[in-house]
């Protein structure tokens, strides 16, 4: 039964593939465009870093393979955190499972089906993530086409082991706990890894090896360098083959590929046996819903509402949306992964090596682009998707007494406050780190939160120019065609506000020099002007395209 799955996948994507004609072959061709581009950047920096640390006297080599045995480490680990999350939803909450069960199929079959998917889910991307490293290696090294062929020969088992163990936690935690809130916990779970995982990581400080000074400490340490890194994992036993393949030791290639490919086999055919006894009880306990108890004291929307009776249409959307958000952990447990992004970027600016106050201040001025980039990803995961999460339910907005203006208006209101005070935190914090001057400080945090109000503004309003209100998986809003132009402007926003206020900037560090009279009253006049321009066509042309689109939306 599991071959006519496989099947059914494969002329899924074939057709998917022979679908694409005109303006959509066009978009596919440019998005794949931009995704090599940014490979091969990644490429650039890979190997300018490995080629550094190969120049390394005495231990080079075992630097680069120590380092390679930390890469795959790190995405063994992240993989498996993918999987838990992913499992949940492809294995118990997948929209094809009813379909698949109403049909003549093996339980098991449907289940290694689904297992495989979750794989693959869970997996690509950081796969191609590292791609690019596994070539500037084999460059580096000066290997053949076929360390490149053994690298994908080895990725096969070394995927299903880091999903296996997702599938198989999901699996028992399920069984176990057979309910809908189980979903809720493990997606919890899954945040608190991911942000635990990044943290460590930055805070251990991965630049020193960079540093010339510290490679001269880290040469000490020849011994560790040639020690196992997790030896009992999967990660270290592909590092082992690569090793092995690149210095023609074909007995250690075998013996660690063997290890690799039996640990994959036996994990998979426990799964297997389990599935059959754990799958349907977990599957069955996943569909019920879980109870809310109402109360009757009065909600505080409600007594705004009654305060205030012309806000009472904006108040009841807004409760509607705080409980969508309360009830669903996958939004409010996102804040755990945002508490980490904050953490680190915070912590990459205090690391930053800059000796005179008048680069601190300068990089504080900068600064602004990169808090407003960190906001607009913020926004592409909350804001943009905010009207398309509204799902079939889009038709009930449209019947009531609700005009889309007010509709809009609302996710507006929702968003805009969280994204004002990550970008003012992360300014102002940004600024007393770098001991910024007052007239930057002021400047960056004014900024700052005009840029907040235009990320958030850009956000609702592309999203109501590309709504997609049968979308399955908030991810998929995210990597579509408007995540994508909604970035692209964003950035474009972006940069123009920089240059915008670069002028005034001079300005200011050529005083701080002893230059004489070098305000421009003319030049700042220009630049508040431009400034204005920018910001009112960010607020306008997304809001007015985006509520004409929603209001010609055919429900």
């Amino acid at each position: 039964m599991l071959p006519v799955l496989l099947k059914r996948k494969a002329s899924t994507f074939r057709n998917a593939l022979l679908s694409l004609r005109g303006w959509k072959l066009i978009k596919n061709l440019m998005f794949a465009g931009v995704g090599l581009s940014m490979l091969a950047l990644l490429y650039a920096g890979f190997w300018r870093l490995l080629d550094y640390l190969e120049g390394v006297e005495l231990i080079g080599p075992m630097l680069s393979w120590k380092l390679t045995s930390m890469v795959l480490l790190m995405t063994f680990t992240m993989v498996i955190v993918s999987s838990i999350i992913i499992s949940m939803t492809t294995l118990y909450y997948s929209f094809d499972l009813k379909f698949l069960f109403s049909c003549p199929l093996d339980l098991r079959s449907i289940f290694m089906d689904k297992a495989l998917e979750t794989v693959f889910y869970s997996s690509w991307t950081l796969l191609l993530a590292v791609l690019p490293y596994i070539v500037a290696l084999g460059r580096v090294k000066g290997l053949d086409a076929g360390f490149y062929a053994v690298y994908l020969f080895l990725m096969g088992p070394f995927v299903l082991l880091a999903g296996a163990f997702g599938i198989l936690f999901s699996m028992l935690v399920m069984y176990c706990f057979p309910s809908s809130r189980t979903r809720d916990v493990t997606w919890l779970l899954g945040s608190l890894s991911v942000a635990f995982v990044y943290v460590v990581f930055r805070f251990s400080r991965p630049e020193k090896l960079l540093r010339p000074d510290s490679l001269q400490i880290v040469a000490q340490y020849i011994q560790y360098l040639q020690s196992p890194t997790a030896p009992y994992m999967p990660s270290w036993w592909v590092t082992k083959a690569m090793v092995a393949y690149s210095a023609g030791h074909w007995a250690a290639f075998a013996s660690a590929s063997g290890v690799l490919f039996g640990a994959a086999a036996v994990l998979y055919f426990l799964i297997y046996a389990l599935s059959g006894r754990l799958y349907m009880r977990g599957f069955s306990g996943a569909q019920s819903s879980p109870r809310f108890r109402g109360s009757r004291r009065l909600l505080p929307e409600q007594r705004l509402a009654l305060r205030f009776p012309a806000l009472r249409r904006t108040l009841t959307l807004y409760w509607k949306d705080r409980l969508t958000l309360a009830r669903d952990a996958r939004y409010w447990s996102q804040v755990i992964l945002i508490a980490a992004l904050m953490a680190v970027y915070l912590f990459s600016i205090r690391q930053l090596p800059l000796d005179t106050p008048d680069l601190k201040s300068l990089i504080s001025f900068l600064n602004v682009g990169v808090a407003g980039f960190v906001m607009a990803a913020i926004g592409l995961r909350f804001t943009f998707p905010a009207v398309s999460l509204e799902g079939n339910s889009y038709w009930l907005l449209r019947s009531a007494p609700l005009g889309t203006a007010a509709v809009m208006r609302e996710k507006l209101y929702v968003s805009l406050f969280p994204s004002v005070l990550i970008g003012v935190v992360l300014i102002t914090v940004s600024n007393y780190l770098l001991r910024a001057d007052l007239f930057v400080s002021l400047l960056s945090t004014f900024t700052i939160a005009v840029v907040a109000v235009g990320v958030t503004v850009m956000g609702i309003g592309f999203g109501a120019i590309f709504p997609d209100f049968n979308v399955e998986n908030i991810h998929q809003l995210e990597s579509s065609y408007g995540g994508f132009l909604y970035m692209a402007c964003a950035m474009g926003y972006l940069s123009l506000v920089v240059a915008t206020e670069a002028w005034p900037v001079q300005m200011h560090f050529a005083e701080r020099l002893g230059r004489r009279d070098p305000w421009d009253a003319r030049a700042l006049l220009l630049c508040a002007a431009t400034f204005a321009a920018v910001n009112a066509a960010a607020f306008y042309i997304p809001w007015k395209a985006g509520l004409r689109n929603l209001e010609r939306h055919d429900i």
